[in-house]
C-alpha cells in the first residue's frame, strides 16, 4: 500500500473510530491478530478488543476527541501526534461522572499491512488525568 493510503488507514481510525465512536469499523481497519505494544494501558488487542476498548472509554467520556497534530508516514510505518480533550460525564464501571476534563497529549506509531492496523504502540499524558477523572472528589 501507499504511504498516502497507509495515512489514511490512521486518519480514519482517529476520526471515525475515536472521534465519531463508530466501531462498525475495527474489522475494516485492523488486522484480526492486532498486536497492541501498550503496556499498562488497557487497551486490549485484536479488531475487537480495540472495539471494546474504544467503547468503553466513549462511555465514560462521550466527548472524547483527539485533534490531529502531525502526520507522518514512511514504508508501512505511520505515526500520529495527537491533542485530547474530553469530560467525564459517563457512569463507567458504577462510577458517576465527575465533570472532570481532560487535556492531554498523545502519540501512536502503526505498523500497517495490507492496508490494515497489524500492530500499534501509544503513548500519552492522559492516564493520571484518567484515573483522577475517574475518582470522585471527597
Amino acid at each position: 500500500m501507499s504511504i498516502e493510503t497507509n495515512k489514511a488507514v490512521v486518519r480514519r481510525y482517529l476520526e471515525v473510530m475515536i472521534n465519531g465512536g463508530d466501531t462498525s469499523i475495527a474489522d475494516e481497519l485492523f488486522v484480526a491478530d492486532y498486536v497492541n505494544h501498550t503496556a499498562g494501558s488497557g487497551i486490549s488487542t485484536g479488531a475487537e478488543g480495540m472495539a471494546r476498548s474504544i467503547r468503553a472509554v466513549k462511555t465514560a467520556f462521550p466527548d472524547w476527541h483527539v485533534r490531529i497534530d502531525a502526520l507522518v508516514a514512511e514504508g508501512g510505518m505511520v505515526v500520529d501526534r495527537f491533542t485530547i480533550s474530553a469530560t467525564h460525564t459517563g457512569s463507567v464501571n458504577g462510577i458517576a461522572p465527575t465533570g472532570q476534563k481532560i487535556d492531554a497529549l498523545g502519540m501512536h506509531m502503526w505498523r500497517l499491512t495490507n492496508g490494515k492496523l497489524a500492530e500499534g504502540w501509544y503513548l500519552t499524558d492522559a492516564m493520571p488525568m484518567v484515573a483522577e477523572a475517574l475518582v470522585p472528589s471527597p
